[in-house]
């Protein structure tokens, strides 16, 4: 099954959208809430004409604790089976604390829905999510020119292929699962890393190559600093809490129901399980589509 993005339930159409559920096409819709938007004001007043679940899907601003009042706010008038964060421009390399640990108060599911190029391209606040468990729902806008493939997008955020030097990144070193800091890169294309392991800023390096901005990941293999290989550099999420959007909106709402499915399926790493997907918008997308698309997402 997949979850569907909801801008307006009336284009949806409830009936519709508990048809889709019934029959074991979507799981559950994230429908718009706002802020500020006539649709999620109207979301809102029509929240219960459609007896699916429903995650509230909220587009966050800058002010991260005005955002938790508003959706504090909803919680209580809408109770829904779950948040879904839009967070992009606004938030990109901010401090997440405030915002994620607030709404994961409500012992809900919390998703985060998250757009670039790829993953490597924005420095959003990785390790707070991931330390209060927030599966990441990566739009792939693949036919628009505007981002990754989904398989692209699903390699990107759980194996980084290039690293900007000061941003984090999930690492495995000598046992441990963790997080390390990528520091500057040395003349022989080395990149240092920052593992938190103390004393010492730096406890190990990897290599790299140039490229336009950046660099690219030669190896992921992480060596210590006497040299001898301790680990691996990993992405940015954990696998386990990695979603893929589709969005079907622009030029790819033109392709057969039939390619849908294959484009789902490819929504993985190389040789690894299926991911779990979601769609954008239900409500211009045929129903032939949504069973498509769910009959490859995993």
């Amino acid at each position: 099954m997949i979850r569907g993005f909801v801008e307006v339930m009336g284009n949806a159409g409830p009936s519709r959208m508990e048809m889709l559920h019934r029959e074991g096409t979507v799981e559950g819709y994230y429908v718009l809430v706002g802020p500020d938007r006539e649709a999620g004001e109207n979301n809102v007043r029509q929240w219960r004409d459609a007896g699916v679940p429903k995650w509230a899907w909220y587009v966050c601003g800058s002010d991260q604790d005005e955002d938790l009042a508003r959706i504090t706010e909803l919680e209580e008038r809408l109770d829904p089976v779950g948040w879904c964060l839009d967070i992009e421009k606004p938030l990109e390399g901010a401090k997440l604390q405030t915002l994620i640990a607030g709404v994961s108060a409500f012992g809900k599911q919390v998703v985060a829905s998250l757009a670039a190029i790829t993953a490597s391209h924005v420095n959003y606040d990785y390790r707070c999510l991931d330390r209060f468990k927030v599966a990441i729902d990566w739009q792939a806008y693949f036919d628009s020119g505007e981002g990754s493939t989904p398989a692209v997008a699903v390699q990107e955020l759980y194996q980084s292929s290039f690293v900007i030097p000061g941003w984090e990144y999930r690492t495995a070193f000598a046992g441990k699962y963790g997080w390390g800091k990528a520091m500057r890169v040395e003349a022989e294309q080395r990149c240092l890393i920052d593992l938190y392991q103390r004393p010492g800023p730096i406890n190990g390096y990897f290599a790299v190559a140039p490229r336009q901005w950046g660099w690219t990941v030669v190896s992921r293999s992480l060596l210590d600093v006497t040299g001898q290989a301790a680990g691996v550099l990993m992405g940015r999420a954990a696998y386990t809490n990695i979603r893929v959007t589709l969005d079907v909106t622009r030029t790819a709402e033109a392709r057969p129901a039939a390619e849908w499915t294959p484009i789902a399926a490819s929504a993985r790493a190389h040789g690894a399980n299926r991911r779990p997907v979601s769609v954008y918008l239900v409500e211009r997308t045929s129903n032939e589509v949504l069973r498509a698309i769910a009959a490859g997402g995993g």
